[in-house]
């Protein structure tokens, strides 16, 4: 079997794989308004969906700052928002699964005049970069391996694709936001990932966008993160 030779589990690219790490995401109340900071994390959304459970009255507003997660507690995290009419709040970054799965997801989306929603790729992308051990032991594979190991990968992914369409469909967001600026006409402008401004979200589908103190100018608070803005002339239409 293919998963012998290389985990397929873990060479998902598009996945922002929380190193080892001091800090625990944390999840909390503040002012009313649930407070998620850290990588999406399988305990954290247990700790979250608990502590919704314990609060009276119900918080309306989920406020989060995170670089992403695994694929599959992306969409848990975001079904659940959809399913308690949550808003999403972003004042810093959402980025990855985060922007994937969970900004999509809010009822209302708020946002600081700075904040950034950062996509980089989804389980429907056409390419994904191995890197670390993983690349090393592809580059060690021969030509026969790597080809059987594409087949299986894809065959695997099939579980999470359909999963990722079906939220899509759910919440009425065109699934391509999370591959759109991989296609080749922005290969020399998106370097680690894209976002739109509010009009290029709502021709996604991602409407009822409220910025606080606008304009919206995405700034990322690290000046290595290269977040190109794609929309405009380059969006299509939606039918």
């Amino acid at each position: 079997m293919h998963t012998s030779i290389l985990p397929v589990a873990l060479a998902l690219a598009f996945v922002q794989a929380a190193p080892a790490r001091a800090d625990a995401t944390r999840v909390s109340i503040e002012k009313d308004e649930l407070q998620y900071v850290g990588y999406l994390d399988d305990a954290a959304n247990a700790q979250l969906f608990a502590l919704y459970e314990r609060l009276s009255p119900k918080p309306s507003v989920l406020a989060i700052t995170s670089k992403g997660g695994d694929v599959q507690t992306g969409l848990a995290l975001g079904e659940w928002v959809h399913a308690h009419g949550l808003d999403i709040k972003v004042m810093e970054y959402c980025l990855s699964s985060c922007a994937n799965y969970v900004f999509t997801a809010g009822a209302q989306k708020i946002v600081s005049n700075v904040a950034v929603i950062g996509f980089h790729g989804g389980v429907g992308s056409t390419q994904f970069a191995l890197s670390g051990e993983l690349k090393a032991r592809y580059a060690a594979m021969t030509k026969a391996q790597q080809d059987a190991y594409w087949v299986g990968f894809r065959n695997d992914m099939r579980p999470a694709l359909a999963r990722e369409a079906a939220f899509f469909t759910l919440i009425g967001v065109r699934q391509d936001i999370t591959t759109y600026g991989q296609a080749d006409r922005f290969k020399n402008t998106v370097a680690d990932g894209w976002t739109f401004s509010a009009d290029g979200f709502r021709r996604f589908g991602v409407d009822r966008i409220r910025v606080l103190d606008g304009p919206w100018r995405p700034t990322p608070p690290n000046t290595a993160w290269k977040i190109a803005l794609i929309d405009g002339g380059a969006l299509p239409a939606i039918d």
